[in-house]
């Protein structure tokens, strides 16, 4: 079946934060913001640290805003010209001061275009070695690498998701242990918003009779099927047998 792009452009606004998923290598241990919707030919314009890029939104997965406290400093929202900073005190576990100021950035640059791992440390080592220690080096690279690898569960057990969350490119959702237990999911575009608003179940009749089963949002009236919703682990979920 093709996909709609003209639909999954719908799901970002101009702000957003996300994360670029490669396969075979993960998330993006970077964060981009979104800077136009172009649902006319389906694509959307993003800031990324390495500069901008027009992407599908099949690419794209929505990040909380409180991941950058975990990604090397170089690489937080301060390259969005008259945009807030956001600040990364917490993310001392890089070795910034160890290795040259342009470092992170150029291994983001090299993720970005799917280096692997070798390749990545390969030209770096070749740009830097004279500059810094190549333990420094090393480290850094295979810990950006491992971040991505890891970064969609730090999204979850770091930043706390208190609402449907993308689990996938198909774009089902995962629902938390509570959404599950009270039989409605949090809405995730208010979630980014930092806004709380619990979905409510909601029937349309399609085409030739047949009918889709959503969850509505009565604040942003933001639609999701039911099917579309799994469970933690990614099992199914019968929300038609939990609480209304």
């Amino acid at each position: 079946m093709a996909i709609d792009y003209w639909k999954l452009t719908k799901d970002f606004t101009p702000g957003d934060v996300v994360q670029r998923v490669l396969p075979g290598q993960g998330i993006s241990p970077y964060v981009g913001r979104v800077l136009a919707v172009l649902p006319a030919i389906g694509f959307l314009d993003v800031q990324w640290p390495t500069g901008s890029e027009r992407v599908s939104p099949e690419e794209l997965i929505l990040c909380n805003p409180e991941f950058a406290e975990f990604i090397p400093p170089q690489l937080t929202f301060s390259y969005f010209p008259g945009l807030e900073v956001t600040k990364t005190a917490g993310a001392t576990h890089w070795r910034t001061t160890e290795v040259p100021a342009g470092f992170h950035r150029e291994l983001a640059r090299l993720f970005h275009r799917k280096a692997s791992e070798v390749q990545a440390y390969d030209e770096l080592w070749h740009r830097y070695a004279s500059f810094s220690d190549d333990e420094a080096l090393r480290d850094e690279v295979t810990k950006f690498y491992r971040f991505a690898e890891r970064s969609f569960d730090l999204l979850i057990q770091q930043v706390g998701k208190t609402a449907a969350y993308w689990a996938s490119r198909d774009r089902n959702y995962r629902a938390t242990k509570p959404e599950i237990t009270s039989g409605r999911p949090n809405c995730p575009r208010c979630a980014r918003r930092g806004q709380t608003s619990q979905m409510r179940k909601s029937v349309y009749k399609m085409d030739q009779g047949q009918k889709a089963r959503l969850f509505a949002c009565p604040s942003c009236l933001y639609l999701i099927k039911q099917d579309n919703i799994v469970g933690p682990g990614g099992e199914p979920v019968g929300w038609s047998r939990t609480l209304s």
